[in-house]
Parts: C-alpha cells; structure tokens; sequence
C-alpha cells in the first residue's frame, strides 16, 4: 500500500514499553510455511508475569489473516478469547448491570487526563466548558455529519434536530478551538519530536492528528496509572471502550477532548472504529496478570506491535490520504 506522509505517525511516543524480549527468548526466526517459528526456545529458568496461557496466544496467532503472498500478516480486529478479553467483557458487563452514570475519579475528572498529564502540561485542562456547553457542541457537530454516520437513540430522541444560530456556531468554533488548542498541549508535552512534525501539516488534518495522539495518550494513562489492583483500571478502560463505541454509533461525547475526537469523525467520516479497539488490546497486553511480558517468536511481538504501534497508522491514513490511484 502506497500512502502519503503517514510515516509520520511512527514517531508517535505512546510509552507502553512494559514488554520484554530477551536475547534468550528470541535469538533467531525464519518463516516455514507461512508462519515463523523460533530457533532458541526460552530458557527453562524464566519466568513470565504476564497471564496470556500458551492456548490463547496460539488461537489469536492463528486467526490472522496472510496478506501479499505470506509476506504480511494482517491482525486486524482480532480478538480471540482470553483471560484480558473475558475481564474487560465483565466490567464492561458490570458497569451495564449496574446502571452506573460512570465518573472518573482523576482531579480532572476528565478519563484518562490524571495528575501525571496535568502536571506535565503546567495547568488544568477541560475547565473552559461546561457538560451543557459540551453536548450542545456535539449536536451541531452531528448536524454536520454525512447522513447515515451516527445512529440515533430513538428511546430518548436526544438527536432531534435543532436549528443553529451563527451566534451558537461561533461559540461552538470557539470551543472547538481551544479544546484542539490544549489537545495540541498534551501532545507537545508527551511527544515533542511529534509535535514538531505536525506543525508541518495543515490546520485541520494537523488538530486531527493531535485529537487521535491525545485519546492514545488518554488510553495509555488509563492502563498504566499506578492502581491497587486490576479491577478498578478494567472498570475505567471498561467505561473508555463504551464510550468509544458511542461515540462511533451515535456520535455521543462526554468531554471537551471527545468533541475533538467527534469533530474527526464528522470531517474524515471513513475513519473505523477497530484501530481504536485493538489499541486498547494492545494496551492489555501489558497488564500483569492478564497480558504477555515473554514473547517467543516475531509473530507474537508482531500482533503486540500491531497494536500498539501499528494501529496509529491506521488511525492516520483517513487523515493523510493516499497516493493516487489508492484508498485507504
């Protein structure tokens, strides 16, 4: 595939960096068959944290699909059954049951903008509007969408549509414009090389580029945040993944970053939903307990890098476009 600058996005710095691969884990690959298996077994005295068991590595291996002659294997959307997969379907599951109007316990009350990105940023962040001011936006946002792209939840017609003043337009711009311009903060703060290259870009795809770096950005700190136990970081990435699919379904948001989010979907409508959920896998795959800290052959670390990395570009091509005579 032939794209315009999306290598761009390869010098996105999301950090997951929990995962190991050792000289003795993996020395020496080759491809037979298809598939490439490792040369140097790990030795018999490591031991691995990580709670993917042997059969449900194996079972999203193999459910990759073989692209360009067996030269690419093509993870996408996949999502075989394990231990991590089973924990985030029940706190997903829990938060449903329970009928909980869910609110982040971070000082910003913003998912994913915890103690740790405000202070690298140097002020509060998301202040600038209130929850009416947000969900306004977001309905002139979808009155802007291309027919067909958000659902309607028809049980409580909060998608009526309404007539915009240009007074409410140039409010909406406005907050538009400064939730772009603090997603633009915490890029330059978490990813200065990054940064630097987007200002290359044009204006929008340029807001859009920092609206993905910042929900990365937010699913990592959800995953990585120091917590007590599992649980309550399942619970949040649990309620992250609602409301990213809501987002995608409904075009339904519940702070300032997510208008900015919204505000892409709207813009470069061909954006999917899946790069988005395999990060979160990816994600996963560095949790104790639930994930892999061992990874025995190239096949493994590539589904790892997949999504974790290559799921970036995926977000970035609407964004960038491709050569000509080529889609994305």
């Amino acid at each position: 595939m032939k794209v315009l600058p999306v290598a761009l996005a390869a010098f996105l710095s999301i950090g997951t960096g929990s995962a190991l691969v050792t000289p003795k884990t993996i020395q020496l690959n080759t491809r037979q068959n298809g598939s490439l298996y490792s040369l140097a077994a790990p030795a018999p005295s490591e031991q691995s944290a990580g709670g993917r068991s042997e059969d449900e590595i194996r079972a999203e291996l193999l459910s990759g699909r073989v692209l360009e002659g067996g030269k690419v294997i093509d993870f996408e959307a996949i999502k075989g059954p394990s231990k991590a997969e089973q924990a985030l379907l029940e706190a997903k599951t829990a938060i449903l049951q329970n009928g909980e109007n869910y609110a982040p316990t971070t000082p910003s009350g913003i998912l994913g903008i915890n103690a740790d990105v405000i202070a690298e940023v140097g002020h509060e962040l998301g202040t600038f509007a209130s929850p009416e001011d947000i969900q306004n936006c977001a309905a002139y946002l979808r009155s802007l969408a291309p027919l067909g792209l958000f659902e309607s939840r028809s049980n409580t017609g909060s998608h009526q549509m309404r007539e915009f003043t240009d007074t409410d337009k140039a409010q909406f711009d406005d907050l538009l414009c400064k939730a772009y311009f603090e997603s633009g903060e915490v890029t330059s703060a978490f990813a200065k090389t990054f940064y630097m290259g987007t200002q290359l870009l044009p204006v929008a795809p340029r807001g859009a580029i920092w609206a993905i770096y910042v929900w990365c950005r937010r699913t990592d700190e959800i995953v990585d945040a120091p917590r007590d136990s599992n649980a309550e970081m399942l619970k949040d990435l649990g309620s992250w993944e609602m409301r990213l699919e809501n987002l995608w379904k409904y075009g339904e948001v519940e702070d300032v970053f997510d208008l900015c989010l919204l505000d892409v979907l709207v813009k470069y409508p061909n954006l999917p939903i899946t790069p988005f959920m395999d990060m979160i896998r990816g994600m996963l795959m560095d949790v104790p307990g639930l994930g892999q800290d061992r990874y025995e052959t190239f096949d493994e670390l590539h589904l790892y890098c997949y999504r974790v990395a290559g799921t970036v570009g995926l977000m970035s091509l609407p964004v960038f476009g491709c050569a000509e005579g080529y889609n994305d």
